[in-house]
């Protein structure tokens, strides 16, 4: 899974701190109302492939919502830019290697240039998105 193999690379990279189970501030395909500081790890399908989809290469698509604390803007912007400054131009590295997940990155890359705001929700926690294309490797039966 693409989002639980970015999660974990985040973490060892101190942006995040992932956890399966409980605990730990980001959460795949779900934002839970608590804790108030938390980031979802969205999968949204992936980029169209070119005509040269027999070829082992997929792209697939991530956003990246980030909530701070009640009345405090600050906090999840910053957190945001530092997950943008990170990931934008990451490549040639493997996420979740020797795990489950692990797949090889060859770019990462982001059709904006910063944080979207996303708004308020219903306790005045302010939330940030940041959308991500991964550029993987995936080999399979009929792909070269």
């Amino acid at each position: 899974m693409i989002s639980r193999a970015l999660a974990k690379w985040l973490d060892g990279h101190a942006l995040v701190a992932y956890r399966e189970g409980a605990g730990g501030d980001c959460f795949l395909e779900h934002l839970p109302d608590a804790p108030d500081e938390a980031v979802q790890i969205l999968s949204t399908g992936g980029n169209p492939l070119p005509a040269a989809a027999t070829r082992g290469y997929d792209e697939p698509t991530v956003q990246l919502m980030l909530r701070g604390a009640p009345g405090d803007p600050v906090t999840p912007l910053g957190r945001a830019w530092s997950a943008y400054a990170a990931l934008q131009g990451l490549r040639y590295v493997t996420l979740d290697e020797g795990g489950a997940d692990e797949v090889f990155l060859i770019v990462c890359t982001s059709p904006q240039t910063a944080p979207a705001s996303a708004g308020t929700d219903e306790k005045g926690r302010y939330r940030f998105t940041l959308n991500f294309a991964l550029h993987v490797r995936a080999l399979t039966e009929h792909r070269d």
